[in-house]
């Protein structure tokens, strides 16, 4: 009889018990952090930013298929040589994690910024409500709009406005923070465009 699928907390899970057991520093961005700052939405992938080095990737890719996934320690390095994210499928169900290494500016950003969340009973690093609107907004489509904006509604003013400001500065995406604080009521008047 073949076992249940394994659920999307699951994953979740799993893929937090591998990144501690191996000790690496690492954050989970992209829809966990709109879960855990913003609104409620489906997904079966899991986003991380792990801080992770050529000697890692073979005991990190053993720890993956340790816990049911499919994962490679080529692939790995393969990611960290090229700053690109790399996928690793859940043997258990349709989900995966999407794994970038913290080589860039911006991910290395989601790790110092992360916040300890409890969710679903587990204690998670997840990049900080600022960090993900402005990622959401560098992007720049549809549903990563309406997920900043349900981050920016619910955080209101818990924001470190000056903080998420400053990065969106670095990311081009200024005015467009500026124009969705307005929209939330995190301004109190419409930003001038000077």
């Amino acid at each position: 009889m073949a076992a249940k699928p394994r659920p999307f907390a699951a994953v979740v899970k799993a893929t937090e018990q591998v990144l501690q057991a191996r000790g690496i520093d690492h954050v989970f961005v992209g829809g966990l952090a709109v879960l855990a700052f913003g609104e409620s939405r489906t997904m079966t992938d899991v986003e991380v930013v792990a801080a992770y080095g050529p000697g890692d990737a073979a005991p990190l890719a053993e720890e993956f298929r340790r816990h049911g996934f499919h994962a490679s320690e080529e692939v790995l390095r393969a990611a960290l040589a090229d700053s690109t994210q790399c996928t690793i499928e859940d043997q258990r169900s349709r989900g995966r994690v999407d794994l970038s290494p913290a080589t860039t500016e911006l991910g290395k950003d989601a790790i110092a910024a992360r916040r300890s969340v409890r969710w679903r009973g587990m204690p998670l690093p997840i990049a900080g409500p600022e960090h993900t609107i402005v990622v959401k907004l560098a992007f720049g489509k549809e549903q990563d709009f309406e997920d900043a904006l349900g981050i920016c509604k619910r955080q209101g003013t818990r924001l470190d406005v000056a903080r998420m400001q400053e990065l969106a500065r670095k990311r081009g995406v200024l005015e467009e923070v500026q124009g969705l604080e307005f929209m939330a009521g995190v301004l109190a008047e419409e930003p001038s465009k000077g």
